[in-house]
C-alpha cells in the first residue's frame, strides 16, 4: 500500500468525496476538468490458476473531452489520482468575500480556519502503445498505454559466468533492457546459485527471478521495477462500501498443495529433453510453472515459501481507494459477519468523476474433504503428521486443515492468509470438546478503533485553543510534570516580570551596559579582563597589543625551582636535585648537577644537535641523526658508545650493543640483524600494509608439555568468519542477525557463505539472505543447530591468490632457507 496520511483514507471513506485526477504527457498536464474516463487495471496473473513469477502488464486507457494534438507512440504518460480533504472551510480569496447586509451579532468568537488540501497518489508511468484515436466528431481523444513491460520484450542475452547468484541474474537484466529498480525489493533476492538461462526475453528472464523468489514481478506506482510478495497492510473494506451486491466469496479456502515445473533441456541442434519437476502433494491445488533452470532441490525450496498461503476466493466491486495496491491483503466482513482476508490478485480503478473499484483473487479452490484412496502404510504416514510438545503429552499441529483424532490440550498452529492463529483442543461443556482459538496476530477491530480515534498529538494544542476556559475570562491551568519548554520555544516580549525572577547568574548576561557605580565587585578574576590597560610601577600589561612587559629583576616561584632571569634572558627549571634545564638564545640545554662539570645535551626544535661539556666544544651525532646511548665517553674524535640506537640522517635505524650490531632497518644492502632466531616484541604490533609471511603463522599455548603452536586456517581469498548457536522457531524458521560489529569489518552486500550443523534428529537448510541476517528453516518445529558465517573481508573482496612481486635472485635467496 502506498504511503499517504490518514485523512486520506477518512477522506476516501466518506459517503461525499470529491475526487480529482491528473495525467501529465509530454510535459502538459490535464485536470480533471479534461478527462473524461480513466480505466486502469493490473494484477499478478490472469486465470483461474495461482501464479509465482507472473509479469502482467499494468494498461490504462484514458479518454479526453477534447482533441490532444502532438502524441506518438511510446510517449510517457504519468496519471495520479487524488482527493479533497476538507478543512474548516477558508474561502479561496478571503479578500474578495460576498457583502451582506445589516445584522445584529450577540456574543462571538473568532477560531482558525484550516483550508482544504489535496492529496495525490501516482497511479503509475505508462507508454502510449496500442491506440491515440482522436474523434473530431465527439471532439474526444481516446489513448492507451502500458507499463515499463513495453520495453522487455527483446531477447536476453546474458554476459554474466555461469553458474551465479541470483541477484546478479535480477540486475544485469534490468540495466540491460534499461529499468529503474525498485532497491529494497532487489536487495531481498535470495543467493540461489542458477545456471544461464538462454531463448527468453528480458520479461520472460524477470519472470524466472520471481518464480525463485515464489513472487510476482510487476511495475511499481513510480514506474520501478519491483520483485514483490503478499503483504499485509492492515486495510479494513467496510460493508457499507460495497456496491450492491458486490461481495462474491468462495466457502472453499484456496491453498496450494504442491508445485510442478516443466524443464526443457536441449540434447542437441534438433532435440529437447522435457522434465516434469514435482514437489509437495499431487493432489489438490497446484502450481505450474515452466522454468529451464530449474533444479528439484531449489523446487523444494520455493514450495517451503508457498505452502503456507491460503485464502477465500473473492470478487469485490466497491467505491475503491487508489493507495491500495495488487500484492496487498484487505480484510472484509461477508453476509454472515464473519471477518476475513483475501489479496488483491487482480485490480481495476474507473475515474469518471467519481470513483469505482473491482478487487479480485479469483482462484479455483479445492475441497481439503475429498477422500481418495490411501494404503494403509500411507494411513500411517497422515496419522504422524504432528510432533509431540516437550512435556510429552501432547501433539502439536500445523497447517489449514483441521487435525483428526486430537485428544484435550492438543495445540494447533493454524495459517489464517497472512496472519497466524494457535488453537487448543479443550472441553467447553461436559463431554464436549472442540478447537478453541487463542491468540492470533490479528488485530481485534475494537483495539483498532481506539488506536485511530486517539486524539493525534497535533490535535492537543488545537483542543486547547477551542477550549471554553480560553475566552479570556479565566486562565487554562495545565498541571504535572509533563510541560518541558526546549530552546526552540517563543516567548512574547514583556511576558517574564521582575517579579517572576528569583535570581540572575551573571555568567549568563551577554548584551547590554552594566553601570558601575551600581553594583559593588568583590574577588574580581583578572582573566575576565578583556579590554583596558592596567598600570603598575614594574609592570605594564597592554590587552591591545597583548604585550605584557617586565622593567627588570627576576621573576622567582617560592620554592625556587623556576628562574626567569630578565636581565641576562635565560630561564631556568630545577628539579631540587642538581638537575636543570636552560632556555636560553641557543635553544634548549639540559645539563646535570654543576654547569661547569657536567654533560649537557643542546637541542634545536625538539632534535639533539649537539653534546659535550658546558667548557668544551659540542660534538655532532651521528652526522645530523640522533644516537640513544646507555653510556658513552666522549672524546675529540666522537663517541665510544655501549648499548645504543642510531638513528640516521638516510633513514636507517642500527641498535648496537657492547658485542655489536643487534638489528639494523632501512638499508636494503644490509640484511636485518637478530638475536638468536626470533624477533620477540612484548607489546601491541600493528602493521599498515600488508603483512606477508614466508613461514607459517601461529598462535602459541602455554601447555603442560611446552609452548605449543596452533598453524591459522588459509583460504584462497580474504574471508573472515563468525560462529554461533540458535533454534528454529513453531513455524519451523528463524532469522538468525548478523553481529552489527562483525558486519563491519566484512563486505555483506556480496555472496557470503554459511555452514549449519543440526543438534537434532532433523535437517536444517538455509532459506534466505539478507545483508543483516540469514534465514534458517527445518523440516520439524524448535531444532538446535550452529552455523558458521564466512563472508570477504572489506577492502579485500576480489583478493585471491595475489601475486607477488619477487625476482630470481630473491626467490633463490629467500627460499634457500637462509636466515
Amino acid at each position: 500500500m502506498l504511503n499517504v496520511t490518514e485523512e486520506f483514507h477518512k477522506a476516501f471513506k466518506e459517503s461525499e468525496r470529491e475526487v480529482f485526477a491528473k495525467v501529465t504527457i509530454n510535459g502538459t498536464t490535464y485536470l480533471k476538468d479534461k478527462i473524461k474516463t480513466i480505466n486502469y487495471s493490473t494484477g499478478v496473473f490472469g486465470g483461474e490458476n495461482y501464479q509465482i513469477g507472473s509479469t502482467q502488464s499494468a494498461t490504462v486507457k484514458i479518454i479526453f473531452t477534447e482533441i490532444v494534438e502532438g502524441v506518438k507512440e511510446l510517449d510517457e504518460v504519468k496519471i495520479e489520482l487524488g482527493i479533497k480533504i476538507h478543512g474548516s472551510g477558508l474561502p479561496s480569496d478571503i479578500n474578495n468575500v460576498s457583502r451582506i447586509g445589516r445584522v445584529r451579532i450577540g456574543k462571538a468568537r473568532i477560531v482558525s480556519y484550516i483550508p482544504d488540501r489535496y492529496e495525490f497518489v501516482p497511479l503509475g508511468t505508462f507508454y502510449i502503445s496500442d491506440r491515440v484515436d482522436p474523434n473530431r466528431n465527439e471532439n474526444t481523444t481516446t489513448i492507451e498505454a502500458r507499463d515499463g513491460f513495453i520495453f522487455m520484450e527483446s531477447d536476453y542475452q546474458s554476459k554474466l559466468s555461469y553458474p551465479i547468484e541470483l541477484p546478479y541474474v535480477a540486475l544485469e537484466i534490468a540495466n540491460l533492457s534499461g529499468s529503474e529498480i525498485d532497491p529494497v525489493s532487489f536487495n531481498h533476492l535470495n543467493e540461489y546459485v542458477i545456471n544461464e538461462p538462454v531463448g527468453y526475453t528480458y520479461r520472460q528472464a524477470i519472470g524466472l527471478i520471481g518464480q525463485f523468489q515464489s513472487v510476482f514481478v510487476f511495475f511499481d506506482r513510480y514506474g520501478r521495477l519491483a520483485i514483490r510478495n503478499l503483504e499485509d497492510p492492515r486495510f479494513r473494506i467496510d460493508p457499507n462500501e460495497y456496491f450492491l451486491k458486490g461481495l462474491t466469496k468462495s466457502e472453499l479456502t484456496y491453498q496450494p498443495k504442491g508445485i510442478t515445473c516443466k524443464v526443457v533441456t536441449p540434447k542437441g541442434e534438433s532435440s529437447n529433453e522435457t522434465t516434469i519437476l514435482q514437489t509437495g502433494s499431487a493432489m489438490g491445488a497446484q502450481i505450474s510453472i515452466e522454468n529451464n533452470v530449474m533444479t528439484q532441490s531449489l523446487l523444494n525450496l520455493i514450495f517451503q515459501q508457498t505452502k503456507g498461503i491460503n485464502y477465500y476466493p473473492i470478487n469485490l466491486k466497491w467505491r475503491g481507494n487508489p493507495a491500495l495496491e495488487v500484492g496487498d491483503w484487505v480484510t472484509m466482513v461477508d453476509r454472515k459477519g464473519k471477518q476475513f482476508k483475501s489479496p488483491v490478485l487482480n485490480y481495476t480503478i474507473v475515474f469518471d468523476g467519481g470513483l469505482n473499484s473491482t478487487i479480485s483473487a479469483d482462484t479455483k479452490a479445492y475441497s481439503s474433504n475429498v477422500s481418495t484412496f490411501k494404503g494403509p502404510l500411507q494411513q500411517k504416514l497422515d496419522e504422524l503428521d504432528y510432533r509431540v510438545d516437550a512435556a510429552g503429552k501432547n501433539n502439536v499441529y500445523d497447517g489449514t486443515e483441521e487435525p483428526k483424532h486430537p485428544k484435550e490440550g492438543d495445540i494447533w498452529f493454524k495459517k489464517n492468509g497472512p496472519d497466524d492463529e494457535i488453537w487448543v483442543y479443550q472441553q467447553i461443556s461436559p463431554g464436549v470438546f472442540e478447537w478453541v482459538m487463542t491468540t492470533s496476530t490479528t488485530m481485534p477491530q475494537d483495539i483498532k478503533d481506539k488506536i485511530e480515534n486517539a486524539t493525534p498529538k497535533d490535535d492537543i494544542v488545537k483542543t486547547i485553543n477551542l477550549s471554553n476556559e480560553m475566552d479570556g475570562k479565566e486562565w487554562l491551568k495545565i498541571e504535572g510534570a509533563k510541560i518541558w519548554l526546549t530552546k526552540e520555544t517563543k516567548i512574547d516580549s514583556a511576558i517574564i516580570t521582575s517579579a517572576m525572577i528569583a535570581e540572575v547568574d551573571a555568567g549568563k548576561i551577554r548584551t547590554g551596559t552594566l553601570d558601575a557605580s551600581q553594583i559593588t565587585v568583590t574577588n574580581l578574576n583578572a582573566k575576565s579582563i578583556s579590554t583596558g590597560t592596567a598600570k603598575g610601577k614594574d609592570l605594564s600589561i597592554n590587552f591591545d597589543t597583548g604585550q605584557v612587559n617586565f622593567q627588570s629583576g627576576n621573576i622567582t616561584n617560592s620554592l625556587g625551582k623556576i628562574n626567569i632571569d630578565l636581565d641576562k634572558s635565560l630561564m631556568y627549571f630545577n628539579n631540587g636535585v642538581g638537575q636543570s634545564t636552560v632556555l636560553g638564545d641557543n635553544g634548549l640545554i639540559v645539563y646535570d648537577g654543576i654547569p661547569t662539570t657536567s654533560n649537557i645535551r643542546i637541542y634545536d626544535q625538539n632534535v639533539i644537535v649537539g653534546i659535550g661539556k658546558l667548557d668544551g666544544t659540542p660534538t655532532v651525532v651521528g652526522n645530523g641523526g640522533i644516537r640513544i646511548a646507555g653510556y658513552e665517553t666522549v672524546t675529540s674524535t666522537g663517541w665510544s658508545p655501549r648499548g645504543s640506537l642510531d638513528i640516521n640522517k638516510d633513514g636507517s635505524v642500527i641498535l648496537n650493543s657492547d658485542e655489536g650490531k643487534l638489528l639494523q632497518l632501512g638499508v636494503p644492502s644490509n640484511p636485518t640483524y637478530l638475536m638468536g632466531n626470533r624477533v620477540q616484541v612484548e607489546w601491541n604490533l600493528t602493521v599498515g600494509a600488508s603483512l606477508n609471511v614466508k613461514g607459517s603463522k601461529n598462535a602459541i599455548h602455554v601447555t603442560r608439555d611446552g609452548v605449543r603452536a596452533t598453524p591459522a586456517y588459509e583460504t584462497a581469498e580474504s574471508y573472515l568468519g563468525d560462529i554461533g548457536r540458535s533454534l528454529t522457531n513453531s513455524e519451523c524458521e528463524v532469522w538468525v542477525p548478523i553481529d552489527t560489529i562483525f558486519g563491519d569489518t566484512v563486505n555483506l552486500d556480496i555472496p557470503y557463505e554459511v555452514f549449519l550443523q543440526s543438534y537434532d534428529n532433523a535437517r536444517v537448510w538455509v532459506s534466505d539472505f539478507r545483508s543483516d541476517a540469514f534465514l534458517i528453516c527445518s523440516d520439524k518445529p524448535l531444532i538446535r543447530f550452529a552455523w558458521e558465517l564466512k563472508a570477504k573481508r572489506t577492502g579485500y573482496e576480489k583478493d585471491r591468490l595475489v601475486l607477488q612481486e619477487y625476482n630470481n635472485e630473491e626467490i633463490e635467496e629467500g627460499w634457500r632457507g637462509e636466515p
